[in-house]
């Protein structure tokens, strides 16, 4: 399951929002946020009233004010978590922490559009600090703004030359600009440094392509392929003690992921409905029930509750329309789902979950050309998922474009993981109907001995009839 944001336990009116957000750095010190600490688990009140009690024992204290923020925003009481960091700042201007936490906390609270002066601000105090740097990139692509997008990443390369998340960054930028000799240069810059970075390669294949270099386009798919989701760690210190803080609901969330992780999603359903027993507005709960719904049959009757209440916490977190959607869809509500889904990509235009989900909607609405766009979206936007690229070869035959489809097959046959059978099995159906019978037959057959021997066996009768086609021919 995907990490849901969060959001704190109670609705906040729109206009405090808005004055936390719009506040400056200067003037009055305000004061003390009052926690409200009803019905957290007992180590997170705890940990919440010892934070404030330390903070009005030490009122001209920035640290003190500050690690109340923090132990606000680990449990995920965001307006509260604001109001302490921009205490915090007043009473040290200086100190970058407060600065990049607020930041954080506005960008989780708000969207990027709001996160993007306090986020700047923040590298402007520290500008050495790679996580933020990177943030800051990433948020600023994201809205659009490339070119500042692109000196934020070219600052950091300044700082670590060796950076290769910058250098992706950067090639992403360049690639937006359509300058694709230097997005390229970038691409290759990257994994070179970072050998195994699967979406610097799918960039790189991307932007060989567009220059007609179809060969080291394939080669590089390839690439993308075996690394899949691999990526250079990105560390972030500061976050780090976040994260450490967080106690109570936070451990059972987590629990709660790793069980639907492993596939027991009605365990990790019950988890969360424990956990909303207790706090009907616990934004991630709400959340990750929205996603268990497509997996769970009995939480059908309860998603328009939980994407209620969800979507009235925080409207702008784009999980809550990617999750709505796919429970819609689920219920073969497609119409009610690609409307939800939109919504997601309108929020986060680079959702790759979200695009591919749509993709599958506009499937079964009979809108074969949007499902082609938007499965290309969602594998530009995620490197090299196995199944969004099954099902886009799929609708390519299907739609008389194998010629498009065959280069792509190609490229990833060398990969022997669960897809190899299916791929072949494709490529010799994509053949077939461009008329080239020879290598139709070719990859069917290996398609069916490889079935035979290590499955799927329902294949096997599926290869049977197409060889038979061939034959007849």
């Amino acid at each position: 399951m995907k990490a849901a944001l969060g959001m704190s336990r109670r609705p906040v009116a729109l206009w405090i929002l808005v004055t936390l957000l719009a506040a400056s750095c200067q003037g009055p010190v305000p004061p003390i946020p009052a926690p409200q600490v009803e019905g957290f688990d007992p180590e997170v009140r705890d940990a919440i009233l010892a934070a404030h009690k330390k903070a009005e024992a030490e009122p001209s204290s920035g640290l003190a004010t500050g690690q109340l923020g923090m132990v606000l925003h680990a449990h995920a009481v965001y307006p509260q978590a604001l109001a302490a960091y921009e205490r915090a700042i007043r009473l040290e201007p200086k100190e970058f922490a407060w600065r990049y936490y607020y930041a954080l906390v506005v960008w989780q609270l708000s969207g990027p559009e709001k996160a993007a002066e306090p986020l700047s601000a923040a590298v402007r105090l520290r500008p050495e600090y790679a996580p933020a740097v990177l943030k800051n990139g990433d948020l600023l692509y994201q809205l659009g703004r490339f070119q500042e997008s692109g000196d934020s990443y070219k600052a950091l390369l300044a700082v670590n030359p060796s950076s290769a998340e910058a250098m992706y960054g950067l090639a992403r930028v360049k690639y937006a600009q359509n300058d694709m000799p230097s997005a390229e240069d970038y691409y290759n810059r990257a994994c070179r440094v970072y050998v195994s970075y699967g979406a610097a390669y799918y960039g790189l294949a991307l932007a060989e392509k567009s220059q007609g270099r179809a060969e080291d386009a394939a080669r590089h798919f390839e690439l993308a392929q075996r690394f899949g989701g691999d990526h250079p760690p990105r560390t972030d210190p500061l976050g780090d003690q976040i994260t450490a803080l967080s106690a109570g609901v936070s451990s059972r969330l987590a629990e709660g992921d790793r069980l639907a992780k492993q596939g027991h999603f009605d365990e990790a359903a019950k988890l969360n409905e424990s956990i909303l027993e207790r706090d009907p507005e616990n934004f991630s709960a709400l959340t990750n029930l929205l996603y268990l719904a497509r997996f769970v049959d009995r939480l059908g009757d309860k998603v328009e509750g939980y994407y209620a209440k969800a979507q009235k916490l925080n409207p702008q977190v784009p999980i809550v329309y990617d999750y709505y959607g796919g429970a819609l869809a689920r219920q073969g509500k497609f119409d009610a789902a690609a409307a939800a889904l939109r919504k997601a990509i309108e929020l986060k235009p680079d959702y790759a979950e979200a695009h591919a989900l749509l993709a599958e909607v506009l499937e079964r609405q009979n809108r074969p050309v949007e499902a082609v766009d938007h499965y290309r979206r969602a594998l530009a936007a995620q490197t090299s998922d196995p199944n969004v690229q099954l099902k886009l070869w799929r609708l390519l035959i299907i739609q008389g474009q194998s010629r498009e489809a065959i280069p792509q097959l190609l490229a990833a046959l060398p990969l022997d993981d669960s897809f190899a059978t299916v791929r072949r099995v494709l490529l010799g159906e994509a053949y077939l109907t461009s008329g080239d019978l020879g290598h139709a037959r070719q990859y069917l057959e290996q398609a069916r001995s490889r079935a035979v021997k290590d499955g799927p066996r329902e294949l096997v009768a599926q290869v049977d009839q197409e060889l038979e086609r061939i034959a007849r021919r």
